[in-house]
């Protein structure tokens, strides 16, 4: 049952100077990495330059919530191919890759095609919004042995990541939704450093000394776990260079631009998106996502800030 669900073991790393690169710093080492071995870079092989997408699938986008999962699935889907965000018609992706890990089996068996409504059968290529706050709580990239089995069952598949600033991230998730975060610390996930195993009185330590009396506030322990989660990918993505690698940053004026260029998808598909009720509200919208400047004015500014996407 959900409430006697026993937490994952999960692992982040102490810093690096990995953590401190920009995205497209890191994204230029990483390519040169891939030269040095003689990897082919997807987006510069004739094989890819007909497809809708210039990227090995399945396409795993490893965002956190609140950093562009929402924008990151529209974009795939209009580029033409089958992407899902945060469930499938088999039901959310979290529990669905949570189970297959703990079966030795690949993260997407099971929850990898669609239905479409002319009764087709297709492959479901691309996915984000893929952690699950619980109970039970899972994100593969948080938690051990998740970014070994994406690795092992798609070897020549794409992992994504798009970074937020780490202090407005931490600032929207927290104000976002306590119940969250509550989970997140010590109610499903253990993210306070709370379980016993490795590295966990480094977290412990961290989350104990950050200000603030309640999960939410301590949004310095945040920013430093977000932060961290990126360290772990990029080191990840360095070590497993079959992978292909995508990194992009939100607030990067240039970010449509790079994207084109990895993907092949043109730059107008990209668009600003706000899956929560409340953004919704506020600006009187039946739309969640909305071109760059097109976003429509707010009109009732004592709903709850919902910012993010």
């Amino acid at each position: 049952t959900k409430e006697s669900f026993e937490p994952l073991p999960w692992s982040l790393p102490k810093p690096s100077s990995t953590r401190y690169q920009t995205s497209e710093e890191f994204m230029a080492d990483y390519i040169a990495l891939k030269r040095k071995h003689n990897i082919p870079l997807p987006w510069e092989q004739d094989k890819y330059r007909e497809d809708k997408v210039t990227l090995p699938r399945p396409i795993i986008g490893l965002n956190f919530p609140k950093s562009a999962t929402l924008t990151m699935s529209k974009y795939f889907k209009c580029a033409g191919i089958t992407s899902h965000h945060t469930a499938t018609q088999d039901g959310r992706i979290g529990i669905c890759m949570m189970e297959n890990q703990l079966k030795d089996k690949p993260p997407m068996e099971g929850c990898d095609t669609e239905l479409t409504k002319k009764g087709v059968i297709k492959p479901i290529e691309v996915i984000f919004d893929i952690g699950l706050q619980g109970p039970p709580c899972y994100y593969a990239s948080v938690h051990d042995g998740g970014l070994e089995n994406i690795a092992k069952h798609y070897p020549e598949g794409t992992i994504m990541l798009v970074t937020r600033n780490a202090t407005k991230w931490a600032k929207s998730i927290t104000g976002w939704n306590g119940k969250i975060m509550k989970l997140w610390a010590d109610e499903s996930c253990h993210f306070d450093g709370s379980l016993e195993g490795g590295g966990m009185e480094y977290w412990a330590s961290q989350f104990v000394s950050a200000r603030g009396d309640i999960s939410r506030k301590k949004v310095h322990y945040w920013i430093d776990f977000y932060e961290a989660h990126t360290q772990k990918i990029r080191e990840f993505a360095l070590k497993h260079l079959s992978l292909t690698y995508v990194e992009v940053e939100l607030e990067n004026d240039k970010m449509a631009e790079q994207l084109e260029l990895y993907t092949g998808v043109k730059q107008s598909c990209v668009q600003v998106c706000h899956p929560g009720p409340h953004w919704i509200r506020k600006h009187d919208t039946t739309s969640k996502c909305h071109p760059p400047g097109e976003e429509p004015p707010e009109i009732d500014p004592d709903v709850e800030n919902d910012d993010g996407t």
